[in-house]
């Protein structure tokens, strides 16, 4: 008998755990599984990388807190076995709306970032800590995506580290093929393009690449920059950044793209200046796709991820000189090396929790 699943997330834009949850619901096996997507509200770029077997709810409540009634109602009407939720204030409510329920689902919950880079740069109010706490407490499975991860979550939130599990994110390989499959060159192959990636915010460190970027072009005006990601705040502040340092002609800024893995597969280089991450995707995708990186440290992770001076170049965080140096040294990078990381089955993790639930 198929198991019901219920991923819950505010909506689909362009961020990584909506990627890396639409990756979950497109790898999940439909002979074991009866899949449903419940959104506060029913919007956002990945809609379209739905298959058309999810069943998905929309809400239609305006705000992620404002969901909690309707949520209980919704996973009362499907009568889940399994619910998983995977953004902060998404794990409250999804917290908050079970209290109500009548069913009483198995509950997964994923952390999205470090637990201590979230305490030290004031990412969340006392209270909403207070009940993203409970929130854990009361999980069956709470998802760490790093074992540094697991150990934040298990110091900071006083958690069991026997109900943390590290499971990294997956990636669609297959999706990643077929777009980068036969597609167009985008790029002028007479520049040195290098791309970077991420919702246009401050975490991101977009700014910090912008003032290092200046130094490259000063040493080699051949390089040029892309940047992929809808605006979350930033993008004001970073094209005026570009204006006062005269880069106008050196750094693009693309949008939202459908279709990035056309723009990482022509890339001279990808960089990551984050300042902190959960577990990058698309660090992920351009190892995938064997491109040079350079990347911050923003995680004790990276370390597994990029062999310093073997499949891509490591970097303090902030650190504008350090990355104009590695952005100026990308031909260094050997793109020939794997890290031979173990990929997590997204079927397994849940065979494994319906097992669970048939011996309760």
């Amino acid at each position: 008998m198929k198991k019901r699943i219920i991923f819950f997330l505010p909506n689909l834009h362009g961020g990584g755990a909506e990627r890396v949850a639409v990756n979950m619901l497109r790898i999940l096996d439909t002979e074991l599984f009866d899949i449903h997507l419940v959104l506060v509200k029913k919007s956002g770029e990945y809609l379209d990388l739905l298959p058309n077997y999810i069943k998905v709810h929309d809400l239609k409540a305006s705000k992620t807190l404002f969901s909690i009634f309707k949520l209980k109602s919704k996973i009362d009407e499907i009568k889940p076995d399994i619910v998983y939720s995977s953004l902060l204030m998404a794990n409250i409510v999804l917290y908050l709306s079970l209290l109500f329920c009548k069913t009483k689902p198995y509950t997964i919950l994923r952390s999205p970032n470090s637990p201590k880079l979230l305490l030290d740069n004031n990412q969340l109010s006392n209270i909403m800590w207070y009940f993203l706490e409970k929130a854990y407490k009361k999980a069956d499975l709470v998802i760490a995506q790093t074992p540094e991860m697991k150990n934040e979550l298990s110091k900071y939130h006083n958690l069991n580290a026997g109900k943390i599990k590290v499971f990294l994110n997956p990636i669609d390989t297959k999706l990643i093929d077929k777009k980068t499959d036969n597609c167009e060159n985008p790029f002028n192959s007479e520049d040195i393009n290098i791309v970077a990636a991420g919702r246009l915010t401050y975490q991101k460190g977009f700014d910090i690449l912008l003032h290092s970027f200046k130094n490259v072009i000063l040493e080699n005006d051949k390089f040029l920059l892309h940047i992929i990601g809808k605006d979350d705040g930033e993008e004001e502040k970073l094209k005026d950044i570009v204006k006062e340092i005269k880069l106008e002609k050196y750094v693009k800024f693309l949008g939202f793209q459908e279709n990035p893995y056309q723009f990482f597969k022509y890339a001279d280089l990808y960089v990551l200046s984050s300042r902190w991450e959960g577990l990058p995707n698309t660090v992920l995708e351009n190892l995938y796709l064997r491109k040079p990186i350079v990347s911050t440290r923003c995680i004790p992770f990276m370390n597994e991820l990029i062999s310093n001076g073997k499949n891509g170049l490591l970097v303090d965080v902030e650190n504008e000189n350090q990355i104009a140096t590695a952005i100026l040294n990308y031909k260094s990078i050997d793109t020939s090396y794997t890290n031979n990381l173990n990929e997590n089955d997204v079927n397994l993790l849940f065979n494994e929790i319906s097992g669970k639930i048939n011996e309760i």
